[in-house]
This record gives structure tokens, C-alpha cells and sequence, in this order.
């Protein structure tokens, strides 16, 4: 069993409904903290939702580092994991992340159990949260609270630390799902 194979059981088995769902967005590679991690899959709707995946033929060694990323933006994740994996992860994961086992079957398929529901996070970071947007979105939401006057020249480095700090984190996680929600190209832009 690959990653490529679990991906596309999660896609096909979990995400389903998801996928026909106009208010979500499901996308694949999601990058965090600026690219130093990525979510497998993110689906965004009410909560930005994250499913790491890990298949037999991964190892654990990146988990550490994943969950801490993970953890700073996420509202829930979903750890997707091979059978052999399971015991390592759940001695590392936190106990909000949920789990799914994944095991292949007589005939191949791939059969995904639950293991461990998920819970809501409740220690986000703003920057890292911040640093989700582009230029133009920062620049929107200052608009939107009243505080964009003087940050309109600024390179987006700097609103990321404007909006971290003068938007209060739960609506910043509401904001920052919105932005997403609304991207038509989801290439890098400064």
C-alpha cells in the first residue's frame, strides 16, 4: 500500500460528500508555515480540517514536526494511518488529532476504520495563521477592521504580523478560512 493508494481511498471513501459540496474546498498539498510543512489533504469549510496520511511504505521520523505545523493552523486534523504505523502515532499525536487505520484487503482495497474521532484545536497561532494569505488579502481584512491605514506599500511579511496582532484569533481563523474559500488560483503570489 503506497501513499498515492490512501490518498485516493481517503478522496473516494471519506471526502466523498465533501467533494460535491460547493461550500468546501478540498485541497491537496496544503502548505503550512510558509512551505516547512503540508498538509496531505485540507478541507475547508466551517473548520480547516487537515488529514495526514500515512501509508506503510512512510515512516514516522516527520510526524513530530508535522504535528507542531499542523497545530498551528489546523481546527481539526485527522491522522490517516497504516496499521503497522498505528501504536508509534498515537504514542506522538495529540489527543484532539483523530485516526483512521487504513488496511488493504484480500482482493487490494483499501479499507479505511475508524480508530479515534477528532476534536477542535484550541491553540492556534496567529502568525502562522496570518501567514496563510497573500498581499491582497491581508490588505482586505485590515480594511475590514479598520486598520489598513499606512500598511497598503508593506510586503506582506509585514501584514502578516499586523494581522496576527490586531485580529483576535477566532475570528482570524474565520477570516483566513474565508480568504481560502475564495481563491480561484491557488499558485504562490507575493
Amino acid at each position: 500500500m503506497k501513499d498515492q493508494d490512501v490518498r485516493a481511498a481517503v478522496h473516494h471513501k471519506l471526502l466523498k460528500d465533501i467533494h460535491s459540496d460547493p461550500d468546501c474546498l478540498v485541497v491537496d498539498e496544503f502548505s503550512i508555515s510558509l512551505g516547512a510543512s503540508r498538509a496531505d489533504i485540507a478541507v475547508i469549510n466551517g473548520v480547516l480540517h487537515g488529514y495526514e496520511l500515512k501509508s506503510e511504505c512512510d515512516s514516522l521520523e516527520r510526524l513530530p514536526l508535522q504535528i507542531k505545523h499542523y497545530s498551528s493552523v489546523m481546527d481539526k486534523v485527522t491522522l490517516v494511518v497504516a496499521e503497522k504505523h498505528l501504536l508509534g502515532a498515537l504514542a506522538l499525536i495529540p489527543d484532539w488529532w483523530g485516526v483512521k487505520t487504513v488496511t488493504v484487503g484480500p482482493k487490494g482495497a483499501i479499507h479505511i476504520k475508524h480508530t479515534r474521532g477528532e476534536k477542535l484545536n484550541r491553540q492556534h497561532n496567529s502568525l502562522i495563521l496570518a501567514q496563510l494569505l497573500w498581499k491582497e488579502e491581508c490588505l482586505e481584512m485590515l480594511e475590514r477592521w479598520g486598520c489598513s491605514k499606512g500598511y497598503k506599500s508593506k510586503p506582506r511579511f509585514e501584514l502578516w504580523n499586523v494581522v496576527a496582532e490586531k485580529i483576535p484569533v477566532n475570528d482570524l481563523r474565520h477570516e483566513v478560512r474565508t480568504a481560502l474559500k475564495k481563491r480561484v488560483d491557488w499558485k504562490i503570489k507575493a
